[in-house]
């Protein structure tokens, strides 16, 4: 897709909220707030003079000339959701410790909890217990398998909370290393597999017994649902998707795609009009591309439903992985563990606004039409300061 065509999709995706996002809130009061307001005005604002800019000049002839605007990185904003993703990718990536391997597991909410989670009036407080729960999951599962208590195992927990098609539906995804660390010999040990009948019974117990501490009142529910389901919850333990291996930087883009950005892709829109909004999403259950065709009211209440609460961190890292001691376990398991696996494959690092420009685009915007030369920042402006840069100015 062409530079112009992917405007094109984002001034579309942009429509459907300048046409009905005060409806949508006089319907449903509970995003008729000053967070949620403010959220999609940085949206509707990203990528125009409203947030300020730069301006960038070739001084060596003197006719090229770009404008770059400031983005809002906002919740709610396709653009700056990939930005967001980008360095997340980065930051994970230099987070992994040498020597391990890692797995994507997939631990689920059953859906009668969906309607708990949606309305519970602590979300933030409810989904960081969810995502701790995941850990501790795994963590008892990994010390039943190794047949060792003191046990610390590596784990970075992501909270989705939308389905393919874009329907509340939250679950985990976890990068969890394979093996733990005895804490008090210091030695590492690794397990190849998760059995999938342990890993959905562990987690259904473990997620039941949370539920009942933190929300009370779910006796019937409970006793239904392991009626229900008596192999456990559906879980995915990850045999055919590890890290690092070649495909690992298309992992760690899946689970961060979604972090900060619309759940729905605008190139997946397929039409807007003033009755409907229609988009397609490849379907897990029929490993087909499916079409949707909704109420544009409905259609952002499935976008906004995800900005998740303010200051919540849609990344846990746990265990190993604990931001306070990473740096004392990483030079303990690079002693322990560096001999089982190859080491870490290298990321990108960090892209600037030119290379991002670039993979859209296709061209440097930063580089002379005219005569070919690196254009220089000339002008800063911001809406609260004005122009409070200018290399122009007397």
């Amino acid at each position: 897709m062409n530079f112009n065509g992917i405007k094109n999709k984002l001034l579309r995706f942009k429509s459907i909220f300048s046409n009905h996002w005060i409806s949508f809130t006089i319907k449903h009061p509970r995003f008729d707030k000053l967070y949620y307001h403010a959220e999609i005005k940085k949206m509707m604002d990203c990528g125009s003079e409203a947030l300020g800019f730069a301006t960038y000049q070739c001084l060596s002839c003197g006719k090229g000339q770009h404008t770059v605007n400031f983005s809002c990185k906002g919740k709610a904003c396709p653009q700056c959701g990939k930005r967001y993703s980008r360095e997340s990718m980065e930051k994970i990536a230099s987070r992994l410790l040498p020597g391990v391997r890692y797995r994507q597991v997939v631990l689920t909410l059953p859906s009668e909890f969906r309607g708990i989670f949606y309305n519970y009036p602590q979300q933030g407080a409810l989904y960081s217990e969810f995502m701790s729960v995941g850990h501790e999951c795994l963590e008892a599962l990994i010390k039943d398998l190794l047949g060792c208590n003191n046990l610390k195992i590596a784990s970075i927990v992501f909270i989705h909370t939308h389905g393919r098609n874009g329907s509340y539906n939250p679950h985990l995804h976890i990068l969890l290393g394979e093996g733990g660390l005895n804490t008090d010999t210091n030695q590492w040990s690794t397990i190849n597999n998760l059995p999938l009948s342990k890993l959905r019974l562990k987690w259904q117990a473990h997620l039941l017994d949370f539920m009942a501490g933190r929300i009370g009142e779910l006796k019937d529910i409970i006793k239904d649902l392991r009626s229900k389901h008596p192999k456990g919850f559906y879980a995915y333990p990850g045999n055919d998707k590890k890290v690092p291996t070649k495909n690992y930087r298309g992992l760690l883009k899946y689970l961060t795609k979604y972090l900060a950005s619309p759940p729905i892709g605008v190139s997946r829109i397929t039409s807007v009009t003033d009755g409907h909004v229609s988009y397609y999403y490849q379907s897990h259950s029929s490993k087909r591309r499916e079409y949707e065709c909704v109420d544009p009211e409905v259609f952002i209440g499935r976008m906004v439903q995800h900005i998740l609460p303010k200051g919540f961190q849609r990344i846990g890292y746990y265990g190993l992985q604990a931001t306070a001691s990473f740096k004392k376990w990483y030079e303990i398991i690079a002693k322990a563990a560096g001999d089982l696996v190859d080491g870490m494959i290298s990321y990108v690092s960090r892209l600037k606004y030119r290379d991002f420009f670039r993979e859209v685009a296709g061209r440097n915007p930063l580089v002379c039409a005219f005569c070919g030369d690196d254009m220089e920042l000339v002008r800063l402006y911001h809406p609260d300061r004005g122009v409070f840069y200018d290399i122009f100015a007397p």
